[in-house]
Parts: C-alpha cells; structure tokens; sequence
C-alpha cells in the first residue's frame, strides 16, 4: 500500500480518518495511470468532435454572442444583436474566436473549415474537465478514484454535448477547473508560481462569466485561508491580470475600461431585461439538476466527504444562481463537473463494497471496472433527458448547405425565428438575409432572395420557388436567377434594430 500512497497522495483528512483511505488492493502502477489519463482524454476528444457533427443549437447565444461578432471581425460583415449594440459584451472571447476562424478556414469549403476549427479548439479545452477529475480525484481518494473520474468526465452526455460550444459559461468553467485544482493541490509547483497560476484561471473564468463572482471568491479565500500573508500577493497578482485585459480591451473597443462588466450588471440586474426571457422560481435548478443529474447527486453527496471544498464550490454555484430570476440550464454547467467529480469519489468509495466474492479487501481493476460501468449506464440512461440534441438543427444544415452555393444572392427566412438560424456563422456569404414573417411581406420581398427557408409545413411561397431538401421540418427552396437590392428595413440588421431585438 506504500507504493499507492505515494502515487495518490491524500488530504490531510485522509490521513487522519483512517475510514476514508483506499479500500482497495492491488494498486495501479504510475505507468499505467498516466496511459488511462491519455485514452481518457483521446475518447472525450473524439466523443466531443463527433457529436458536433450532428448539427444543433444549445441556445441562440452560442452563435450571436459569441461566434457571429467574431465572424464580423474575421470576415466584415455579421449579424449585431442588442447586446452588441448596446455594448453589454466584451471582445475578448469573440477576438479569440475570430482568429481560430481566420486560421482554420481553409480546411473546408463554406463554413465547415472554421466551424470545424472552433469546435475543436474549444473540444481541446473542455479535456481540463478529463484532466482536473482525474488529478483531483487522485489527490482525495486516490488511483482508483482518479481513473473512475476521468472516465466518468469523458463520457458524461453533458460535458461532452457542451464541451465545444461557444458559451461564455461553457468556456469559463474549463478554466476554473485547474484554478481550484492549482489552488488546492498541485504542489509539484513552487507556491508562488502554482498561486499566481490559479489566479490567472480564476480570474479568466470570472471575466468570461461574471456569475461566478461568489464561487470564486469563495475559492479565493479558501486558499489563502492560510499563512494568508505569503500567498495572497502572487494570488491577486494572478486574479488581476485577465480581468484587467478585459478591461483595457473594452477601453479600446468601447468607451470606458470594464464597460461590458458595468453595463451587463446594469441592463440585466437594474433594468431587469434579462428577466423579458423568462423568469423561474427559486428552485427551479435544484429540479433542473435531479433530473439531468439522477443518482449521480447522491453519489455526489457520498463524495463530499472526500471533498469538501468542492461541495462548497458547487453549492455556492448553485445558490448564487438560484437567486437569479432568469433561470437557463446552460447556466447550470459550470456545476456539471464538479458534481460528476464528486460522484466518481463516492462510486469509488461505495464499489468495493458490492462484491460477489468473499475478498478481504477488493481488488482496484473490480473497483474501476465497476465504477466506470455505472457512469457509463446513467449517462446512456439520462442523455435523453437533454433536450438540445436536434434543435434547430435543420436551419444550421440548411445555412452550411448554402455556404457551399456560389449563386446565392440573398436568402430568405420565413415563418421561423431569426435566432433558431445560424447567421453568417454557418451562411458565411455576404448577401442579405431577409427575415420575412406573413405572406405579404414574403410576397413583397420575394425578388430580395434566391434562397428560402421555412418550416416544412409552410405552403403558400412565391411562384418560382421549388423544394430542394427538408433537414427536421426544416426546408430550403430555391428558385433560378438574380436578386433585386432589398428594402432598407428588410434586411436583418436593420430589422432587429427597429424591433429592438
């Protein structure tokens, strides 16, 4: 049992209960940890790149708060929000997007190059989620646990769903995970270094995703908590430096330093706009989560033992949110691994206790073997219960087929919500898109666009247009010949300034 000691250090706790050190026999060698922690990592990457090639959208804001403004920069020309008008959000993510597009671009025809390309950057840092349950894991339970971990983060339907959206919540949770994990742990790292390190992470996540504030200064605290003196000067040094970045870029992008941070909170927390789409009650996540969740909550709460510090981070997630009127699931996902990380502690814990045979002490390859099968079956079990798997995945076909088409001089959207398309994003051609919404309008704009796309039940379109293809009730129609300059207060950006949206 040395050598797994040595290879698995454990908390302080740990060592002082004997009840909460490994149950197990037979330890896994250093060599073959390090190789699982790759295959782990390897599986979550392609899992993630191969669901995105089902096209859906989570929600409208991972292609017109993020991808689109990144498009206008790359590219000059996108579809602009309220938000971006009104200068509630920050440049940086969308500037970092940009330059993955102009990079990626040329690996495919249309969109597919860069959307391909986003997604695989942003599948390459969801893998923190593989790699912090695996090192934190290791850290407060042992080799065991940490395998089971990484397994479970690999494969668990929501991080690999998220893992390569373009959400700022998304993106900011990646990077928290090593900021708790440099903070608590990892000290192979001199502390100074390993403390302005966290900082940096930490205050990277809060700048992307500014509900994180009391988690974060929850962890703040907790790692300074002692001999605070040493360590709280490397650690704010750290914690400065992204948030200041985000505020010299919106002196330069917008009027004044931190004004995507002022007027976030103003328009949302003091003028309430936030609350126009959609408010809920004060337990709505706590719902949200024992369904998406299941039983994975209470192997959570048998993990807290071994964690506490990551139970007060998750729950403080989840109470801070909770306050909030507008309520969105997407917002629940900072919490996702920080729950799954604990439940692989407590399926560690509780494993070698279900056992056929007689043994004194279970052996470690039962106790992974039957912990990375339980994740793997509630994931499969529960991945229905996620309802973005299709969504508006015909539109975002339908806008990748017409990336590909030379002759498209303008497009059409009728009788389907401008925010359930995939804008310039995955249109990624500079001619107007025109969003018509009764027949009139439709019959009065028809010479506006050589390209349609309604629902598939719609029948009553323009002479001249024929069905191409239908994509999940979502069809594109098309019809030969050019395309007349369109009316001034047709073309999507003008109408989302007049109708506010």
């Amino acid at each position: 049992m040395h050598e797994n000691h040595h290879l698995a250090p454990l908390t302080d706790d740990t060592q002082k209960c004997p009840s909460l050190r490994p149950l197990t026999s037979r330890p896994i060698t250093a060599w073959v940890s390090k190789h699982v922690l790759l295959i782990f990592l390897l599986i979550a990457l392609l899992l993630r790149m191969a669901i995105a090639h089902f096209p859906n959208v989570a929600h409208p804001d991972e292609i017109f708060q993020t991808q689109e403004p990144a498009h206008r920069l790359a590219y000059g020309y996108g579809v602009v929000t309220w938000e971006w008008r009104e200068g509630i959000r920050s440049w940086v993510f969308p500037a970092l997007l940009a330059g993955i597009m102009r990079v990626t671009g040329w690996m495919a025809a249309g969109s597919s190059g860069y959307v391909d390309g986003i997604t695989l950057v942003l599948s390459l840092i969801s893998l923190t989620t593989v790699w912090f349950g695996f090192q934190w894991a290791r850290n407060a339970s042992g080799m065991d646990a940490a395998i089971i971990a990484a397994g479970c983060c690999a494969i668990w339907y929501e991080l690999a769903d998220f893992g390569g959206r373009a959400l700022t919540e998304v993106v900011a949770a990646h990077l928290l995970l090593p900021g708790l994990y440099l903070g608590v742990y990892g000290k192979e790292i001199p502390e100074r270094k390993r403390l302005f390190l966290a900082g940096i992470f930490c205050g990277a996540a809060l700048s992307l995703r500014i509900q994180l504030t009391p988690a974060v200064a929850f962890a703040l605290l907790w790692f300074c908590r002692a001999n605070w003196r040493k360590r709280v000067l490397p650690l704010g040094a750290g914690f400065v430096f992204p948030i200041a970045v985000f505020g010299i870029v919106d002196f330069f992008t917008w009027s004044y330093p931190f004004q995507s941070f002022v007027r976030y909170f103003w328009v949302n927390a003091v003028e309430g706009r936030s609350r126009a789409y959609g408010v809920e009650p004060w337990n709505w996540y706590l719902l949200i989560l024992f369904e998406i969740l299941g039983p994975m909550l209470l192997f959570a709460l048998v993990g807290l033992r071994r964690s506490p510090f990551l139970g007060g981070v998750a729950l403080i997630i989840l109470v801070s949110h909770s306050a909030l009127s507008h309520k969105e699931v997407r917002f629940m996902y900072p919490l996702i691994p920080l729950v799954v990380t604990l439940a692989a502690l407590g399926i560690a814990d509780i494993a070698p206790k279900f056992t056929l045979k007689k043994e004194p002490i279970p052996s470690s390859r039962a106790t992974i073997a039957k912990g990375l099968v339980a994740c793997c079956l509630l994931s499969f079990l529960l991945a229905p219960r996620l309802p973005y798997w299709s969504k508006d995945s015909g539109a975002i076909i339908a806008f990748d087929r017409l990336s590909h088409d030379s002759a498209l001089c303008g497009l059409g959207i009728y009788a389907l919500p401008w925010y359930d398309t995939g804008g310039y994003t995955h249109l990624h051609r500079n001619v107007p898109i025109v969003p018509v919404l009764d027949p009139s309008a439709l019959a009065r704009n028809a010479a506006a666009f050589n390209a349609l796309i309604a629902p598939a039940e719609v029948s009553d379109l323009p002479q001249g247009f024929r069905l191409i293809e239908c994509w999940n009730g979502i069809c594109l129609h098309r019809r030969s010949g050019d395309c007349s300059t369109p009316q001034v207060r047709s073309e999507i950006n003008a109408y989302l300034q007049r109708t506010g949206n």
